[in-house]
């Protein structure tokens, strides 16, 4: 009864107009920073011809300007923040996810780029269903993702300690009521969980809601509740338009769909899965799977990971640090442009 009663309290936030519901918080209490529409200007940066900049090694964020304030997060070389405005020493103000800070500018590389892929995107002539987008997987590697919420913890465990052992990187994209009612049942948290085994997790909005219909800021509210702040996200159903596009710029999150997709939600057949992934992938895909399916083994990802190689192509690595050296170690929240896989 408690996870029923927590997953109608997650119900409610479609309708909620204030604070979220208790067991399905946003990850911060930030407000969110200013966002794009499709082919809209970015009046904060009028001056300067730099939306973004990518962090040219390990570095934090700063409560204020200076290394005497406070760190807010570290972020892995790679990465790419929103630029605010920059100070008379050097210093520029960011927005990473739903996170604003300071950091210094000589760690930085300015980009025209803007900080998101959602904004214009559409405008562009480009599309995310069935063409994808293959988001942070800029390597010739394959990249198995896993959607919404595994059927028990014992399923999700034995997969993480399966790819951990055989040096595998998922992406996971689990639902916030999935989040929630893990946490109900078991007081677990998945996606602590996977990011300690080197596994990569993005977002997935709270409660699978086909997100077209609502307002950009009414969408954005469910990319918050979520319990996963991070700075990629993955749209229900692959869903997308302008006001989805408006909604993750407003989140500061980047969209990251697939290319591949196994259509295993319509069948929960575990050979034809296999059969489809190993099939339809090639270099540098992401793949399309549930964990509720039965795609979301470790004997159906072994099979997967040997029939790939025996077509010369290779499954993204866990996460070992941005050179690849190393044993294993917990993935950052926030994902570099380019995945170490």
């Amino acid at each position: 009864m408690a996870g029923t009663a927590a997953l109608l309290l997650v119900l409610q936030a479609l309708v909620a107009p204030a604070a979220a519901p208790p067991g399905l918080k946003p990850p911060d209490a930030t407000p969110p920073s200013s966002y794009a529409a499709p082919n809209m200007v970015h009046f904060e940066l009028a001056a300067t011809k730099y939306l973004s900049a990518v962090t040219t090694g390990s570095v934090r964020v700063r409560t204020g300007p200076g290394t005497n304030y406070a760190s807010i997060t570290l972020l892995v070389e790679g990465t790419r923040v929103k630029l605010l405005k920059k100070n008379s020493k050097g210093w520029w103000q960011v927005t990473i996810g739903r996170k604003t800070g300071w950091m210094k500018g000589s760690y930085l590389k300015l980009s025209t780029k803007a900080a998101t892929n959602a904004i214009g995107y559409l405008a562009s002539g480009k599309g995310f269903e069935d063409n994808g987008d293959k988001g942070p997987n800029k390597t010739s590697r394959v990249v198995l993702t896993y959607d919404d919420c595994p059927k028990t913890l014992s399923d999700f465990n034995a997969v993480l300690k399966y790819v951990q052992a055989k040096n595998i990187g998922l992406a996971i994209a689990p639902t916030g009521d999935c989040i929630a009612d893990f946490e109900d049942r078991y007081g677990v948290n998945l996606a602590t969980l996977a990011r300690a085994k080197g596994q990569w997790v993005i977002n997935h909005s709270a409660v699978h809601q086909d997100l077209r219909p609502l307002s950009c800021a009414a969408a954005a509210r469910q990319l918050r509740l979520t319990g996963v702040s991070t700075n990629y996200g993955r749209p229900p159903h692959g869903a997308v338009d302008g006001s989805v596009e408006c909604a993750y710029a407003s989140a500061g999150m980047n969209i990251w769909t697939w290319d591949v997709s196994t259509q295993d939600w319509e069948h929960e057949n575990k050979a034809l899965t296999i059969s489809r992934a190993v099939t339809k992938a090639k270099r540098g895909s992401s793949v399309l799977m549930h964990m509720w399916t039965p795609g979301f083994t470790p004997d159906a990802i072994r099979q997967i990971k040997e029939g790939l190689s025996k077509r010369g192509l290779s499954l993204c690595r866990a996460y070992r640090g941005m050179d690849n050296a190393g044993a294993i170690t917990t993935t950052p929240r926030y994902l570099p442009d380019s995945l170490p896989c």
